[in-house]
């Protein structure tokens, strides 16, 4: 895409017409099926090149907001008189530009014309409109260039207080208009660089402050510098995460590879002052939001998604989630680095491993103490679908999480709330084969819960 693009007028494809960013199945229809080449095809001749292959890279489709769509493509062009053929990363969106403007702070009017960012094309039919940019150009977050750009990182880095030369940048992760994590390795050892909307940098780093101010207690990565574009600079912590020590357990040893009572303290040790943040609805208030997700997005059997939907609600329902505390919201095993000092479960099946800190605090706020248990029970039940060869044991530290978490909350309502957390991430997999195995995973639980 050019620096700037301007609103483009494109037949419109065939297929079903989506009227709004949250028509899912139609939209994946159309950025995943074969008019994706015209929607392509149109950004690039913004650019001047012509559209050579295309194969979907990956899907990202948040229900209720936007289908994100990221590509491969090989674009050709005439370049002094010889053509040149040559690889790209896009992305199409079916989320609307005032959804950039929102996440950029900025005040211009909802849906105007311009000021779209720089390498954004935006594709309209009459009745619906598409915006297509190219890595890094992402228009919700527009420190990604910077923050990507391995020259301009280094400069943030001088300026952050290091001199030691950066020796590779890579990308962690990205999850288009939402943020990416990416790692800087210096000579003097790694920083992460993670790139949110502008309008989340205070907040960010307002919760990151809350741990560096409480030493002794649960840690999470100090920030080394933030600005306005959205780039945030963090320090390293070193350690291995929980899920990476589960892996590399024996399957016979791994329902012992991590005390739950260590997982216990962790939710409890959270900064207090967390209480005073804004408070986020959990899985469990937007499970029917998520199964109707899975029926509209997936075509899962409304048969069987109404009767999961009734075991988790009959059970939420009647049960007390206790008092409002101070939640990571989104605790799991990924998420726990594993202090380097500590060891693995010995011989005697008694394990060793302390966590030392926390990453990813975007969500910390009030919440209640069996949501972030049911997060962490959630996502070990559903390693062994990821990958049976590494998860072979889980279930057995699944289990002994259940009967530990049961003495701080009440158990039925531990296995119903993690049971809507795994619809959550049912309704976010990306093929048919993950949705059925976290359905069956999400199934197991509400059963569970209903015979407790």
């Amino acid at each position: 895409m050019p620096p700037t693009s301007p609103a483009l007028t494109r037949p419109a494809p065939t297929g079903p017409a989506p009227t709004s960013p949250a028509d899912h199945r139609a939209w994946l229809d159309l950025l995943t099926g074969d008019a994706a080449a015209d929607v392509l095809g149109a950004a690039l001749a913004a650019d001047g090149a012509a559209l050579e292959s295309w194969s979907v890279r990956q899907v990202h489709a948040r229900p209720g907001a936007e289908v994100t769509v990221a590509y491969d493509v090989v674009a050709r062009r005439e370049a002094g008189g010889r053509t040149v053929r040559g690889p790209e990363h896009l992305f199409a969106t079916s989320a609307r530009a005032s959804a950039f403007r929102r996440a950029r702070g900025d005040r211009a009017g909802a849906d105007a014309d311009g000021g779209l960012g720089p390498g954004v094309v935006r594709l309209d039919d009459g009745g619906r409109s598409v915006h297509v940019w190219r890595h890094p150009y992402d228009p919700a977050l527009p420190g990604l260039a910077a923050g990507s750009t391995p020259d301009r990182v280094a400069g943030r880095l001088r300026a952050a207080g290091s001199d030691a030369p950066l020796l590779s940048l890579e990308t962690v992760t990205y999850r288009p208009l939402r943020r990416a994590v990416l790692r800087a390795r210096t000579a003097d050892g790694a920083a992460y660089v993670k790139v949110v909307r502008p309008t989340r940098v205070d907040d960010l780093v307002r919760r990151h402050a809350l741990f560096t101010a409480r030493p002794g207690g649960v840690a999470a990565p100090r920030v080394r510098s933030w600005a306005a574009d959205g780039v945030v600079l963090l320090d390293e912590v070193r350690g291995e995460s929980v899920a990476e020590l589960v892996a590399r357990t024996p399957a016979a040893d791994q329902p012992a590879g991590i005390d739950p009572a260590e997982l216990l303290r962790v939710a409890t040790a959270l900064p207090r002052a967390g209480l005073a943040l804004p408070r986020r609805p959990a899985w469990a208030d937007r499970s029917a939001h998520y199964l109707g997700a899975l029926a509209t997005v997936h075509g899962v059997d409304a048969a069987r998604l109404a009767a999961l939907r009734e075991a988790i609600d009959v059970v939420v329902a009647a049960g007390d989630p206790g008092p409002l505390v101070v939640t990571h919201g989104d605790l799991h095993a990924a998420n726990l680095l594993l202090d380097p000092g500590t060891g693995r479960a010995d011989a005697g099946g008694r394990a060793r491993p302390r966590v030392g800190a926390v990453l990813d605090v975007d969500t910390l706020g009030p919440g209640y103490l069996v949501d972030d248990l049911a997060c962490a029970v959630a996502h070990l039940a559903v390693l062994p679908s990821l990958d049976p060869g590494a998860y072979a044991g889980v279930g057995g530290l699944v289990d002994r999480c259940l009967e530990a978490f049961g003495s701080a909350v009440e158990p039925a309502l531990l296995r119903a709330r993690a049971a809507a957390v795994v619809v959550s991430l049912a309704a976010g997999a990306e093929d048919v084969a993950a949705v059925g195995a976290f359905l069956d995973v999400a199934e197991r639980l509400a059963a569970d819960a209903a015979a407790v």
